[in-house]
């Protein structure tokens, strides 16, 4: 015999849930905490509004600031020994 289910408890509304709904997101990302918050958002994209594709825009935004800054940091000649020894 099934019980019967428990009643969902209401979610908490942020106050700027209704602009991050609608917000796209930004062009490119500028910086580490920029980045950061993209990754947030895009999981919250998945969880909360179940938005598969802004979170793909998302994440393909965060992978390419990831990625830029790995390049920076290979060009760098600090890590050039590091480099060497691998």
């Amino acid at each position: 015999m099934r019980l019967p289910a428990k009643p969902r408890k209401p979610r908490p509304i942020h106050d700027d849930f209704l602009s991050r709904i609608a917000a796209p997101p930004p062009g490119g990302i500028a910086s580490r905490a920029e980045c950061l918050e993209q990754l947030l958002e895009a999981f919250r994209d998945i969880a909360d509004r179940d938005d598969i594709h802004h979170a793909a825009e998302r994440l393909t935004l965060a992978q390419a600031w990831i990625r830029r800054e790995a390049d920076r940091a290979a060009a760098d000649p600090i890590f050039a020994p590091i480099r060497l020894a691998s």
